[in-house]
């Protein structure tokens, strides 16, 4: 199985796209609004039946983007119209609660990564760059909606003993 992309709901669409474009590098391939078709076709990422049933609400509406790293990793971003978006409070995004808490991405020259977030005001979760066991080094900083992204630089071969 291959890892195939994450999907973020966000607040915002515009702040999220400058995250995922301007900061991380990726490109923005589709910007929409979905249902985007009234039937399931070539062109059409989401027809309304199916997104009212996948959202589970009738006259389900988000606006959506999708991008694209240029190693093949997938982002889709969705604020949501239709039901309306409420932000989760930060402390329901942590580990003391289940679900999908991380996005971990594999980055060579973590130093600058962490310089770069830090520098575009995303906050981090630590003031330094730490380092797992001979595995990697790594650091996790909040998107605007306080989702944890973890940028990961492997220093080899990871030891199991």
């Amino acid at each position: 199985m291959k890892f195939h992309h994450m999907a973020l709901m966000v607040t915002n669409l515009e702040d999220a796209i400058r995250l995922w474009r301007d900061v991380m590098g990726f490109e923005l391939g589709v910007e929409t609004v979905i249902p985007d078709g009234a039937e399931p076709g070539p062109n059409t990422f989401m027809y309304p039946a199916l997104l009212d049933d996948i959202f589970k609400i009738k006259g389900a509406r988000s606006r959506m983007a999708l991008l694209s790293s240029k190693d093949g990793a997938f982002i889709e971003l969705q604020e949501c119209l239709n039901p309306a978006i409420t932000k989760t409070p930060e402390e329901n995004l942590r580990y003391g609660h289940t679900g999908i808490h991380e996005l971990g991405l594999l980055v060579t020259d973590i130093d600058g990564w962490f310089e770069k977030v830090r520098a575009a005001g995303y906050r981090t979760q630590t003031d330094y760059v730490w380092q797992c066991a001979s595995m990697g080094r790594s650091f996790l900083f909040y998107d605007q909606d306080g989702n944890m992204i973890q940028l990961w630089e492997n220093l080899g071969e990871p030891e199991w003993s």
